[in-house]
């Protein structure tokens, strides 16, 4: 039997209107198209089921491997080493690091804890090694103290390298003195090598030479065109240069001993010119 038939202007027909056999044809149809348009997406679908069951796989995986390392005790740090540490305990220096035993080793940063040592002025190189997955090796350089600059009734430990060590200082060590530089605003870390009148002493104090070093008691450049030194002995020294200083030092070292020996105490001796000039101190 045959589908009714539809002139335009007439009326659609109605599924009532139907015969039950067209009425089953026409749901086969319909339940078909369903399946088609089912069976299209169904790749899809397949593939979209997978990557959840690998998400919920890969979430339960990360989870017991954070567990893992990071909650028991399997990671802990078992050995801190420390090398190169004078002037700081092992304590001290794994402290400053922000370090500990027992701390989880997945958990350790190592660029901060570098960090946290070069806070420390004392410390002027530092490096942070991984032996193994429980032991950390902690490798410092430590700056020592070179000279001191009198600031007010203070001592400034200062380094080769002109970073200051340290402004607790109350001149007990056996250390070259710097007066005449300003160190307003300076604190411990500063570096002193900005200042002018500090780098010409740095340099003076360079050329001179341990040897040397070891006999003078003070230097002052509050005026970089006139410094002076003050010897162990208190004599004070206006020199033309450090060249021309150094080159006459055992000259000027005769002439103390010459002056003792006759009694005669300088108020200071004079070597900017050609000769050496003493002023006595009058009594």
């Amino acid at each position: 039997m045959g589908y009714p038939k539809y002139t335009p202007g007439s009326q659609m027909p109605v599924m009532k209107d139907l015969s039950e056999d067209t009425r089953k044809k026409l749901k086969n149809k319909r339940n078909k198209a369903i399946k088609l348009g089912l069976s299209r997406f169904l790749p899809q679908l397949k593939a979209l089921g997978f990557i959840l069951i690998i998400i919920s796989l890969l979430y339960v995986a990360v989870t017991r491997l954070n567990y893992l390392f990071f909650k028991t005790s399997y990671f802990e740090i078992k050995d801190l080493e420390v090398v190169g540490n004078n002037y700081f305990s092992k304590e001290q220096i794994i402290k400053t690091a922000g370090l500990a035993p027992a701390m989880n080793i997945f958990g350790v940063n190592r660029e901060s804890a570098v960090e946290n040592l070069f806070k420390e002025p004392h410390i002027k190189n530092a490096n942070i090694e991984f032996e193994g997955l429980y032991k950390i090796k902690i490798i410092v350089s430590e700056r020592i103290p070179k000279y001191y600059v009198k600031a007010g009734l203070a001592f400034y430990e200062i380094a080769e390298d002109g970073i200051i060590i340290s402004t607790e200082g109350m001149g007990e060590k056996d250390l070259p003195i710097i007066t005449g530089i300003d160190t307003a605003g300076l604190v411990a870390g500063n570096s002193l090598l900005t200042n002018d009148n500090y780098f010409v002493a740095q340099k003076w104090l360079t050329q001179l030479g341990e040897k040397i070093l070891k006999n003078i008691s003070e230097i002052n450049f509050s005026s970089v065109q006139n410094p002076y030194l003050i010897l162990f002995n208190g004599e004070k020294v206006y020199p033309k240069s450090a060249d021309d200083f150094k080159k006459r030092y055992d000259f000027l070292n005769a002439l103390l001993d010459n002056l003792r020996k006759n009694n005669v105490e300088p108020f200071y001796l004079d070597m900017r010119g050609d000769h050496i000039v003493v002023r006595p101190k009058k009594f």
